[in-house]
């Protein structure tokens, strides 16, 4: 089985705690990535996602210019050794709901490991992490959806339809 180190992305870039959100999502654009490592003197602190910005900068309508990356990044992100095998790697990231993890020694960050960097090695890993930590509907979502359903719920197909969907020639 593949290693960690083997399947890593080493060529991540990353910004101090201090660097404001809006560096941070210029250096994702032109990088062409939607997650970033946060370090300070090297050592590994956390990851801003696209996400992050989204639902605590843009949503809240917080000026990206003067917020930290700090003030949203995620300072729980699991990190995993370049050693570990593959299918460990599958099961931390089943375990924390993360498509994503950071790769560090002593602190140090090596790189990244991605849901698409596994899929590129194992793609029957890459589709169990995915199943399984595919977030679930918002019970607000869930709630529209039930009373779209349910407002079409005892009607009568349309003409020309059993109710079945197979068109019936009228």
């Amino acid at each position: 089985m593949a290693k960690v180190r083997d399947i890593m992305n080493t060529e991540a870039i990353f910004v101090p705690p201090s660097a404001p959100i809006i560096e941070v999502a210029h250096r994702m654009k032109i990088r062409g990535t939607g997650v970033i490592p946060i370090c300070d003197q090297g050592k590994f602190r956390g990851l801003i996602t696209e996400r992050h910005i989204v639902t605590e900068i843009v949503a809240n309508a917080i000026d990206p210019v003067g917020a930290p990356a700090s003030s949203v990044m995620n300072k729980h992100q699991p990190v995993i050794s370049p050693d570990e095998d593959i299918m460990q790697a599958a099961k931390i990231m089943i375990n924390n709901n993360v498509h994503v993890l950071a790769v560090a020694q002593n602190g140090e960050l090596l790189g990244l490991l991605t849901l698409e960097g596994l899929a590129r090695e194992s793609l029957a890993l890459a589709a169990m992490v995915f199943a399984k930590t595919v977030a679930p509907q918002s019970t607000a979502h869930q709630e529209i959806r039930n009373k779209k359903l349910n407002k079409y719920q005892g009607t009568r197909p349309s003409k020309g339809y059993s109710e079945h969907g197979k068109f019936k020639g009228g």
